[in-house]
């Protein structure tokens, strides 16, 4: 039965890339910002209708939830599957040239998310067709505002997507530019770290560039505060611990002979340990009270709390490599390397168990990576998308395949 039905799959995938491909320009071409997939919106609903779905919308503004009920006989390891995909784009201006280049001046879909949304509604193409073959529920999630803190997926959480009914296991993925189309990439525990954004306003007493000993200068301050913030990355924790503390803009100043008045100063704090993370926030604000207090200088400190670890499940995770392996053969799939990037998808493995993965889809300019203004996918990659997905959906809710 499992090769019976891993063929059927891949050759449905074959089957309906066309359509995904068709989907993801028309995504491409008219890229919406984080809660603005008003337009991707009524798309995703449209195909969802056109397969016989219960479709639902307007969770978290823009979300759109597909439900399919399986017809089948007997049940598999799961009553309730879902799958997700985010929507939103970015505000970068394209520059890949594509025949179906964004048509919206400053926005684009760099970072795949287009593709992602075609692939989960190729998936949902799929499993129609073997509806007769499987008993439960798939629910198909596709999110608005991955790239934007406070993130989608905790919105949607809090207005009940993983509810009524009950998710029990959630699969989603992401595309990958530097990999070779049809590879998958797993890997079981933190797999993406989780993102802070920093904001640090330090205030001194401005002046003549030349009187500096009237003054209170918030741009020395604001140098040692910067390399003193370096320190808590570097000296005050397990140096084989993954984490970044990067500040990425300063801003002060409006001539060579003017002492300002404040420095603005934002950055980033990436880690993969949670308990790191709580004192590396402590740390922060210990630094800079000590460093501004003694220079007689004042200071406002705002940590967003963004994205949590990503957390891939065991079991999910077991089960995920075992099912890839089963469609797409033993040399495609591969351990994933933890990175410093943030996702969202983090928030339903709080809730539920499951597992992110990552897809090749390598293309002849993969030098381009994600949130380039030149990145690009192979677009063959999204006929294993779709597949991988449906197969995971269809294992966990299918008594005829061995888990």
């Amino acid at each position: 039965m499992n090769f019976e039905i891993q063929e059927r799959i891949l050759k449905l995938a074959d089957k309906f890339l066309p359509r995904i491909v068709s989907i993801r320009r028309r995504i491409h071409q008219y890229p919406e910002l984080a809660f603005e997939e008003y337009r991707t919106s009524k798309l995703v609903s449209k195909v969802l209708s056109s397969l016989g779905f219960k479709v639902i919308t307007g969770i978290a503004k823009t979300g759109v939830v597909g439900i399919l009920e399986g017809r089948g006989s007997g049940k598999g390891d799961y009553e309730v599957v879902a799958l997700r995909a985010d929507m939103d784009a970015l505000p970068i201006q394209e520059q890949t040239g594509l025949p179906f280049s964004s048509k919206i001046p400053g926005k684009m879909h760099a970072c795949g998310h287009d593709s992602h949304t075609a692939m989960l509604l190729g998936a949902g193409m799929i499993l129609k067709q073997l509806q007769e073959h499987f008993n439960g529920i798939v629910k198909f999630i596709f999110q608005p505002s991955e790239e934007k803190n406070p993130g989608g997926a905790s919105l949607m959480i809090k207005e009940g997507v993983l509810k009524s009914p009950d998710v029990e296991i959630i699969f989603g993925l992401h595309v990958r530019p530097d990999a070779e189309p049809g590879t998958v990439f797993i890997k079981e525990g933190p797999l993406m770290a989780s993102s802070d954004e920093i904001y640090l306003k330090i205030k001194g007493r401005g002046g003549h560039g030349a009187r500096p000993h009237y003054t209170v200068d918030p741009i020395v301050i604001a140098s040692e505060v910067i390399l003193s913030l370096q320190k808590i990355a570097s000296r005050f924790f397990d140096p084989i611990e993954p984490r970044v503390l990067t500040i990425g803009s300063i801003h002060a100043g409006s001539a060579t002979n003017i002492i300002p008045d404040e420095v603005l100063i934002s950055g980033t704090l990436r880690t993969m340990n949670e308990d790191w993370r709580r004192k590396a926030w402590s740390m922060i604000e210990q630094v800079v009270k000590g460093i501004t207090s003694a220079y007689g200088a004042e200071y406002e400190l705002r940590i967003s709390k963004g994205y949590p670890v990503l957390v891939n499940h065991k079991e999910a995770t077991e089960f995920a490599r075992k099912r890839a392996i089963e469609l797409l053969g033993e040399k495609k799939v591969f351990e994933a390397r933890p990175v410093m990037g943030a996702e969202d998808f983090a928030y339903y493995l709080q809730k539920v168990p499951g597992c992110f993965i990552w897809l090749g889809a390598g293309s002849k300019n993969s030098k381009y990576d994600i949130h380039s203004s030149k990145f690009t996918i192979n677009e063959n990659a999204m006929k294993f998308g779709a597949s991988i997905l449906a197969y995971l959906a269809f294992c966990s809710l299918s008594n005829k395949v061995k888990s």
